[in-house]
């Protein structure tokens, strides 16, 4: 295996793979990659040079999958906690929420309480930073989502924020999240009108800093619905 296992490798390196394996193309040279413990479940586009890194360390640009968690749903809130590893540490990442639409429209999934990320506490009901940013289309691959800054609404193929006391839609949603006051803000994947099946939502959580005293990813879940899909939490590796 001629590119190095390591978080540095020259495009000699990568050509000289093509030469010793027959490659065609970046997606082929990073097949042939695999077998030297390069990432087989690589989610993104493999037809770029960053698929050569080591998938041991950290750098900017990796994409991780934290947790997931399959169809079923519960009638309350469910506080979700993930840890993050200590090679994180001191690292800028951005958290990604991936929800899969169920069967049918009554399935939608939602986000609240206050969200802590690393080193930072969104309360979503007076959070006025740099903004959440959702997906708008369905789309499988992380590398060709286009993010849009997250807005206030009912629609489908989106995350929609919600600042009522209300569910998203009939039969499917739960009343807000646990709350230390205010307008009970959560942001929910809308199933209705085109939103189902098997629809891809993406919401991308602003920069935070990851130090050793705050490793974690700190939210509520609802998934109450009679058709609930799934979901997958990643972290995107922002700063070397």
């Amino acid at each position: 295996m001629a590119v190095p296992d390591t978080n540095t490798f020259s495009l000699q390196d990568v050509a000289n793979e093509f030469t010793k394996e027959g490659a065609v193309d970046l997606t082929a040279c990073f097949a042939s990659a695999v077998g030297s413990k390069f990432d087989p479940a690589y989610v993104g586009n493999k037809d770029r040079l960053s698929n050569f890194r080591n998938y041991a360390g950290v750098f900017a640009g990796q994409f991780t999958l934290l947790v997931g968690i399959g169809p079923g749903s519960s009638t309350s809130w469910s506080n979700q906690i993930t840890t993050l590893s200590s090679a994180y540490i001191g690292h800028d990442v951005r958290f990604v929420w991936k929800y899969t639409s169920g069967s049918s429209f009554t399935g939608d999934f939602q986000l609240g309480g206050n969200v802590t990320l690393g080193t930072t506490i969104f309360d979503l009901d007076t959070y006025s930073g740099t903004p959440w940013q959702t997906s708008r289309v369905d789309t499988a691959d992380f590398d060709n989502v286009s993010f849009f800054n997250i807005a206030t609404g009912t629609t489908a193929l989106r995350w929609n924020r919600r600042v009522n006391s209300a569910p998203p839609s009939s039969g499917t949603g739960l009343t807000p999240p646990p709350y230390f006051g205010g307008d009970n803000t959560y942001y929910y994947a809308e199933t209705s009108s085109g939103g189902s099946p098997s629809k891809r939502f993406w919401l991308r959580s602003p920069q935070v800093s990851i130090t050793s005293g705050n490793q974690a990813a700190d939210w509520w879940r609802g998934n109450f619905g009679a058709t609930m899909g799934n979901y997958r939490l990643y972290v995107e590796v922002i700063t070397w």
